[in-house]
C-alpha cells in the first residue's frame, strides 16, 4: 500500500505540473557554441530537404557494373582531363533515359554504345540537381533481368585542380630549404566525384574501376590498388601509371594523389607484394613516418581478428597506404587503400609531436582502417543513414585504439569526448535522428556529417554492447558484415543480424517481451534522449522511474519521444559497478523497480555511465549521493559515474531543472576529486559558466571557487612533468594548465614564463607536453620580441605538429602590433597559413582575453572585403559577435553592421542574429546571478540524513514541465507504447507494472 501511494503521489504531482501551465520557453544555447567546430555549429541548418529530398536522388533504372577511368593531372598548369567508360544496364523494360552526376567541368565529348554500335542520344545538365542526362532519341535500352544487357557511356572531362579541397585539388609543401612544389589530391566524400568524373556518385551504386593515372615524368602517382605497370604515354614528358581492378565500391572511396613524395614500406624488400605502406614529403617522411606505418599495421591485424575478416582478404588487389596531405580540409579520409590524412594527424616526431597528437595520430588510424569494413567493404545505402559508417568508425576509434595502444586511456576518455559531447548536441528539440531519411541535397548531406552521427552513433553502439555482451556484439557485427559483404546496408540489416545472434545465444532472454529491433529502432529513428527520473522509497525500497525526452532549454522536450532503455544500478549497501549488463528494460513511461533494500543507502542508475540517457534523482537521494561524495569513500562510486554527476548537474542546472546552488553542492566534491574523467567533465561545464560571466562581477568570485576545487588535483599533477608520468596524469595536466592559467592562477603564469624563458635564453625546449599553455600564456605576459621568437619558429619549423601547435598559440599576444601580422598573414595569399588553418589561427585570438577581441574587430573594420574573399564567408565576425560581453558592445556592433549592410550581402542578418545571441546570453546571465551568487556567498549545505527519507511529495523540475502527451514513436511490431494523455491511464500503466 505504501508504494501505491508513492506511485498516485508520484503520477499526481507530474500530471498537475505538467498540464496546469504552459510550457516555459527559455534558451541557453548561445553564439559561441554555434561557432564553426563548436558542439550546436548546424543547429540553425536545415537538416534535410522536407519533401524535396527526391529531387536531388539518381534514378534506379540503370545502374554502373564497371568504370575505367584514364586521369591526366598536370600539376605545373594546375590542370587536369580525362576519359571515363562506364559499362551500365537497365534494371527494368522501355529505359530510355541514362541519369549520372557531373558538375562543375567541361565536357569535350558524349557517347553511347551498345556492342561497339554508337546509340544516337541527346545529353544536358541539370546544374542544380548536379545531374547529366542522356536521352536516347529513337529507341529505348535493351533488358533482360537475368543477364544484364551491358551498355558503354563514354565522357570526356577537363577542368582545374580545384582550390576548395574537394574532387581533384591543389596543393602545395615545401622541403626546408626548397621552393613550394604543388601536387594534385582528392577528397570525394560525400558528393564530390561528380566534381572529378562524370559517375553514379551515390553509396549504393557500387561498380569495379580500372584505374590509368598520367602524370608528369618526375613525379610519382599513387591510387587505391596495387600498380600493375607503367608505360609512356602518348602525351610528350608524361607517363601512363595503371592500377589493378578495384573490389566492388562506391565512388566516394576512389582517390588518387601525384606528386613528388617518397615512401617507406613494410615488407620493405622490394621483391615482395606491398601490404603497408606510408607516403609524404621526403623531409619528414624517415623520421616522422614509422609511428603509423607500424601502428597501422597492428591496428589492421587487430581489426581482422575482431571482424573475423583479414584485410587482405577482402580483395587480392588491396595494400594498404597512408598519406600525409599538406592541404586537407577533412581531416582524413577512409579511401580504399589509400587512406588520405593531414600531415598533422600523421606524421609523428618524438622530440617535437605531443601526447596530444600523438594520441591524434594513433585514433585517426583507427577511425580510417575500421572504415575499411565499416564503409568500404560494407556500405551505408544511402547518407541517411551514415552513422553505419561513421558511428561504429568512430566506436573503434576509440576501442580499437584503446586494445593496440591501451595507456593511452582512450577506453576512459570516451565517456568525456564521445558520450558528454553527444548527449548535449543531441539535447535540442532541432536535433536530427540517427535515420534521417530526408535528405538529398549536397547541403543536406553534409549537414548528416556531424556531432550526433559521429558521438551518438558511437555511444549508442557502446551501449548496445553492454546490452548484449562484448562477444555477443562481436558475433553478430561479424554477420552483419559478412552477410552484406560488397554491399550496401540499412539500419535493419544490422538490427536483424544483432537480433539474430542474441537470440540463438540468449544475450536477451532475461528481458521479458523483449524486441532488440524495437530498441535499436528508438534510439536511431527518434532524434533526443531522455532524463530518467528516480523516486526512491527508503522505507520500502520502492523506486519509481518515469522517463521524459530531455531538452538543454527547458529540462523537458515539448516534443516527448518515448525510449526502450537498458537500466542498471547500484547501491550504498551492496556496491557493483562492474557488472553492466542492465538489470532492466525500460519499454514505457513509468516503472517501478525495488532495489532489494531499505534505509538511507544511496542509489546510482546508469552504471559506468553505459547508457545513453541521464538521471536525476529525488532531493532526498541526491543528498544521500552528496554526503557520499564528500566523504572518504568518494571513491567507491565509480570513475565514470562521478564524471556522469558532474556533466548532468551542470546541464541540469543551465535547463532549469535543478538550481545552481544545489548543482555546486553536489559538485563541491571536486575539491576532493583527482581522477581525470570527472575533472575533465567539470572543465567543460566550468568553461561554459565562465563565458557566459566574462565581463560581470561574478566572474572573479566563480573564478575563486574553481581554482580552491582544482588545488587539489593541481598540487598532486603540478605544473612540471614527472619521469614516472603516465599518459594519463600527463594528459590532465595538458587540460587542467592551461584551464588555471586562463583564471590567471600565478602558479601557472609563473611556470609558463620560467619555462619559456629557458627556452628564449637558454634554447631548453619546453617539454613537449606544456608547450600548448607554456607558449600562450607566456605571450600573455611577454612582449613584440616574444611573439617574434615564436612566429619565426613557426615560419621554419619542419614538423607540422608544432607549426599548428603554435598557430594554436600565438594569438594569445596583448600586442597589436603582432596580432596584425597575424591576421594578415591569414587573409593574404601566400605560402604562410594554409587556409585549412584560418580558423584555428583566428580563433586563438579570441580566446583568451577580451582585449583582443576589439583588436580582430578593428582589423576586420579595416579589412571586411579581404576577410570575407578569405573565410569564403563571415565566420570570424560572426565569433567576434558571440563574443562580445556588454550591450554597449553589441549595439556599437550592430550599428557597424548596419552600417556595412551592402558589403555584407547575405550575410548581414546572421551576424545580427549572433549579436542578439549574445545579449541573450547576458540576459542569462542576469537571470540566474542570484542563484549562483548564494553558493558564492554562502558555500556548502550540511547535508544532514536520517534513517528513512521524509516522506514529501516529489520534487523533481523548479519549472514547469510541458504538458504530457503521446510521444511519437516509429512503427514498429509488438511496440509497447504508453499513451500519457490521463492520469487514470498513467496509474492504470503504473499498477499493471508493479504487479508484474
Amino acid at each position: 500500500m505504501a508504494t501505491m501511494n508513492v506511485i498516485f503521489l508520484f503520477l499526481m504531482w507530474t500530471y498537475a505540473s505538467g498540464l496546469s501551465s504552459p510550457p516555459v520557453t527559455r534558451n541557453t544555447i548561445f553564439g559561441d557554441e554555434k561557432q564553426i567546430g563548436e558542439i550546436f555549429e548546424n543547429i540553425d541548418t536545415v537538416k534535410d530537404d522536407a519533401d524535396n529530398y527526391t529531387l536531388y536522388r539518381l534514378p534506379t533504372t540503370t545502374r554502373p557494373k564497371h568504370y575505367d577511368i584514364l586521369w591526366t593531372i598536370d600539376t605545373y598548369k594546375r590542370v587536369f582531363d580525362g576519359q571515363v567508360d562506364i559499362e551500365l544496364y537497365a534494371t527494368q523494360p522501355n529505359v530510355s533515359e541514362i541519369v549520372i552526376h557531373a558538375h562543375e567541368m567541361n565536357y569535350s565529348f558524349v557517347e553511347l554504345k551498345y556492342n561497339d554500335a554508337i546509340i544516337s542520344r541527346q545529353y544536358s545538365l541539370l546544374p542544380e540537381a548536379q545531374f547529366m542526362r542522356i536521352i536516347l532519341q529513337n529507341s529505348s535500352m535493351e533488358y533482360n533481368a537475368s543477364n544484364p544487357v551491358v551498355y558503354v557511356l563514354s565522357v570526356g572531362f577537363n577542368a582545374a585542380l580545384r582550390k576548395d579541397m574537394l574532387g581533384i585539388y591543389e596543393s602545395w609543401y615545401r622541403n626546408p630549404g626548397g621552393e613550394e612544389k604543388w601536387m594534385a589530391t582528392t577528397q570525394f566524400q560525400a558528393t564530390a566525384a561528380r566534381k572529378a568524373f562524370p559517375c553514379y556518385d551515390e553509396p549504393s551504386f557500387k561498380a569495379t574501376f580500372n584505374i590509368t593515372i598520367r602524370r608528369p615524368t618526375e613525379l610519382k602517382s599513387w591510387s587505391l590498388t596495387r600498380k600493375l605497370y607503367t608505360e609512356n604515354a602518348t602525351l610528350a614528358g608524361y607517363q601512363n601509371d595503371v592500377y589493378s581492378k578495384t573490389p566492388v565500391m562506391s565512388t566516394y572511396l576512389l582517390a588518387l594523389i601525384v606528386a613528388d613524395y617518397d615512401s617507406i614500406t613494410l615488407p620493405s624488400n622490394v621483391s615482395e607484394q606491398l601490404h603497408y605502406e606510408v607516403i609524404g614529403r621526403r623531409s619528414v617522411l624517415r623520421s616522422q613516418g614509422n609511428y603509423a606505418l607500424y601502428l597501422g599495421k597492428n591496428l589492421t591485424e587487430v581489426m581482422g581478428i575482431h571482424t573475423g575478416k583479414d584485410y587482405f582478404s577482402l580483395h587480392e588487389n588491396l595494400k594498404m597506404t597512408h598519406a600525409a596531405i599538406p592541404d586537407f580540409d577533412a581531416g582524413a579520409m577512409e579511401n580504399f587503400g589509400l587512406i588520405t590524412y593531414r600531415e598533422a594527424y600523421l606524421m609523428y616526431d618524438t622530440e617535437h609531436t605531443n601526447d596530444y597528437f600523438k594520441q591524434i595520430i594513433a585514433y585517426i588510424l583507427s577511425h580510417e582502417i575500421a572504415h575499411m569494413w565499416f564503409g568500404n567493404w560494407v556500405t551505408c545505402d544511402f547518407w541517411d543513414s551514415l552513422w553505419l559508417n561513421e558511428g561504429f568508425a568512430r566506436y573503434y576509434q576509440y576501442f580499437l585504439t584503446h586494445w593496440v595502444e591501451g595507456y593511452m586511456g582512450l577506453d576512459s576518455r570516451f565517456i568525456n569526448e564521445q558520450l558528454h559531447t553527444s548527449l548535449l548536441a543531441d539535447s535540442s528539440d532541432t536535433a536530427h535522428a540517427l535515420t534521417n531519411p530526408k535528405v538529398g541535397s549536397p547541403s543536406s548531406i553534409r549537414g548528416m556529417f556531424d556531432t550526433i552521427t559521429y558521438n551518438k552513433g558511437a555511444s549508442v553502439i557502446r551501449m548496445t554492447e553492454h546490452l548484449l555482451g562484448s562477444e555477443i556484439l562481436e558475433m553478430g557485427l561479424q554477420k552483419y558484415l559478412a552477410d552484406n559483404a560488397y554491399k550496401t546496408a540499412r539500419p535493419i540489416d544490422l538490427f536483424e543480424a544483432l537480433q539474430n545472434v542474441s537470440l540463438s545465444t540468449g544475450a536477451i532472454s532475461q528481458y521479458r517481451n523483449f524486441s532488440f529491433i524495437e530498441y535499436y529502432r528508438s534510439w536511431t529513428e527518434q532524434a533526443g534522449h531522455p532524463i530518467v527520473n528516480v523516486q526512491v522509497n527508503h522505507k520500502t525500497g520502492d523506486m519509481v522511474i518515469t522517463q521524459r525526452r530531455f531538452n538543454i532549454n527547458t529540462g523537458f522536450s515539448r516534443n516527448n519521444k518515448q525510449y526502450v532503455i537498458p537500466l542498471s544500478f547500484t547501491s550504498a549497501d551492496n556496491i557493483d559497478f562492474n557488472n553492466l549488463k542492465p538489470s532492466h528494460i525500460m519499454r514505457d513511461g513509468v516503472i517501478v523497480i525495488n532495489r532489494g533494500s531499505v534505509g538511507n543507502h544511496w542509489v546510482i542508475f546508469n552504471k559506468q555511465q553505459t547508457g545513453f540517457y541521464r538521471v536525476n534523482y529525488d532531493d532526498y537521494t541526491w543528498d544521500l549521493i552528496t554526503a557520499a561524495l564528500r566523504s572518504s569513500n568518494r571513491t567507491l562510486i565509480h570513475e565514470y559515474n562521478r564524471a556522469q554527476i558532474v556533466n548532468d548537474v551542470f546541464q541540469f542546472a543551465r535547463s532549469g531543472i535543478m538550481s545552481y546552488n544545489k548543482a555546486f553542492n553536489i559538485l563541491s566534491f571536486l575539491e576532493n576529486e583527482t581522477e581525470y574523467t570527472p575533472w575533465v567533465a567539470a572543465i567543460t561545464g566550468f568553461n561554459w559558466l565562465r563565458n557566459r560571466f566574462a565581463g560581470t562581477n561574478y566572474l572573479a568570485p566563480l573564478e575563486e571557487l574553481i581554482t580552491k576545487w582544482a588545488s587539489t588535483v593541481m598540487n598532486q599533477l603540478t605544473y612540471y612533468p614527472r619521469q614516472n608520468d603516465t599518459f594519463m596524469t600527463s594528459y590532465l595536466r595538458y587540460q587542467l594548465a592551461p584551464f588555471m592559467c586562463r583564471m590567471n592562477v600565478r602558479r601557472c603564469l609563473d611556470a609558463a614564463e620560467s619555462q619559456f624563458r629557458a627556452l628564449v635564453n637558454n634554447q631548453t625546449e619546453v617539454p613537449v607536453n606544456s608547450r600548448n599553455w607554456v607558449y600562450c600564456h607566456a605571450l600573455r605576459l611577454g612582449s613584440k620580441a616574444d611573439f617574434d621568437y615564436l612566429w619565426q619558429r613557426f615560419n621554419t619549423h619542419n614538423v607540422y605538429t608544432e607549426k599548428i601547435l603554435l598557430l594554436m598559440t600565438l594569438g594569445c599576444t596583448n600586442d597589436e602590433e603582432s596580432l596584425n601580422t597575424l591576421l594578415n598573414n591569414i587573409v593574404e595569399e601566400n605560402f604562410v597559413i594554409r587556409k585549412q588553418d584560418y580558423t584555428t589561427a583566428f580563433n586563438t585570438l579570441l580566446n583568451e582575453n577580451y582585449e583582443n577581441v576589439r583588436i580582430a574587430f578593428r582589423f576586420i573594420q579595416r579589412n571586411l572585403t579581404q576577410v570575407l574573399k578569405a573565410f569564403d564567408g563571415a565566420s570570424p565576425i560572426t565569433n567576434i559577435a558571440s563574443r562580445l560581453r556588454s550591450s554597449q558592445d553589441i549595439n556599437a556592433f550592430k550599428s557597424w553592421a548596419s552600417q556595412n549592410n551592402n558589403t555584407l550581402g547575405n550575410y548581414y542578418k546572421g551576424i545580427v542574429e549572433q549579436a542578439q545571441s549574445t545579449q541573450s546570453s547576458l540576459d542569462w546571465a542576469f537571470e540566474v546571478q542570484d542563484d549562483i551568487g548564494q553558493y558564492l556567498q554562502e558555500g556548502d549545505t550540511e547535508i544532514t540524513t536520517t534513517t528513512f527519507a521524509p516522506p514529501t511529495t516529489p520534487q523533481i523540475s523548479t519549472i514547469s514541465p510541458p504538458p504530457l502527451v503521446e510521444p511519437d514513436s516509429p512503427n514498429l511490431p509488438d511496440s509497447s507504447v504508453t499513451t500519457m494523455i490521463s492520469l487514470s491511464l498513467i496509474i492504470i500503466t503504473a499498477i499493471v507494472h508493479y504487479l508484474i
